[in-house]
């Protein structure tokens, strides 16, 4: 596990904000050994995990309410753009190097986020899965992401085979990386409406277009029987259910707001993943009280070569008779 410490400054000091920002650690016990148990077969090996939690870190003098709030009106714009090319009858569809597919709407997104977070935050790199600079110059592109004090992972359009099927269950995910952690993440559904925010400094909340206010959500307990474990229709990862859950569907990152918000309780991935499909929903479902880890039990870090991710789960939160055992 890699501890980084670094004295922060730039635009956004820390300020205290009532009601509004969370405990350091994402409400997570520190100096407490955590143990996972996801019973049953996973494919062919099970997991009995014991790990320690992170210790809890002196805050961070960024401004996550100020970013938040700055940054929803650039996802309510970049779903806009979304939303007017999804109900044209026909998408331009074409083929990304790594055979996934990408429309206008990713790369309407894409140019969007990318200008206003440069505007943003102009000291902090920007990772966007639509960007192919990064895939030429990612030796040169980790040199510097190493040297700046945070820096974006987005997916302008996660889920774009949900948009392309219209089943309106795909994302834009907006996700900060400091010191190879989750730091803080926005996510947002553009057809269902629905935005998700959440960080270390800020606690995990929801809103609806229906809504004028943000409310705060927290993971439940994981129950012992009859949870709700959530995946992807595609991920072919069915020999991962667990005996005893009910077992619901969603695409995109939209899952881990289903951890967060307490209507889901397990996520597991086996199959591949990039880092800007979960960064963002990490650090939501991890200030609303639920932990992201390898399925070896090791975190969940950010900044890897080829930014791919390993297996993982998402999980609500640990019974105290759980985290205690």
């Amino acid at each position: 596990m890699c501890s980084i410490n670094r004295s922060w400054g730039g635009r956004f000091s820390r300020r205290s904000a009532s009601g509004s920002a969370g405990s350091p650690d994402g409400g997570r016990p520190a100096n407490r050994l955590a143990r996972i148990r996801v019973r049953g077969r996973i494919s062919d090996f099970s997991i009995a995990l014991d790990y320690p939690l992170p210790q809890q870190k002196q805050p961070s003098r960024i401004d996550l309410l100020e970013i938040a709030q700055r940054l929803e009106p650039i996802l309510l714009q970049a779903g806009r753009a979304i939303a007017g090319i999804y109900e044209q009858p026909e998408h331009r569809i074409q083929t990304k190097h790594d055979q996934t597919p990408v429309t206008e709407a990713d790369l309407a997104s894409h140019h969007l986020l990318v200008a206003a977070l440069a505007g943003l935050t102009p000291s902090w790199p920007i990772v966007s899965e639509e960007d192919s600079q990064h895939h030429r110059s990612q030796s040169q592109l980790n040199s510097r992401l190493k040297s700046a004090e945070a820096y974006w992972l987005i997916d302008p359009l996660d889920g774009t085979r949900e948009f392309i099927a219209r089943t309106g269950e795909f994302s834009i995910n907006c996700g900060l990386v400091v010191g190879q952690e989750a730091f803080f993440g926005m996510l947002y559904a553009p057809i269902q409406g629905t935005m998700y925010r959440g960080g270390q400094t800020l606690s995990a909340q929801r809103k609806s277009h229906a809504e004028k206010n943000w409310q705060e959500i927290r993971c439940r307990e994981m129950p012992a029987a009859g949870g709700i474990q959530i995946s992807s229709r595609r991920s072919g990862q069915s020999q991962l259910h667990q005996p005893g859950m009910r077992h619901d569907h969603l695409g995109s990152a939209l899952k881990f707001g289903r951890i967060a918000e307490a209507t889901a309780d397990l996520y597991i991935r086996r199959g591949p993943t990039m880092e800007w499909d979960t960064c963002a929903g990490q650090a939501i479902v991890q200030a609303a009280g639920g932990t992201v880890r390898c399925l070896d039990g090791s975190p969940l870090l950010y900044g890897k070569m080829d930014w791919r991710n390993p297996g993982f789960i998402a999980r609500g939160r640990l019974a105290e008779s759980q985290a205690e055992s």
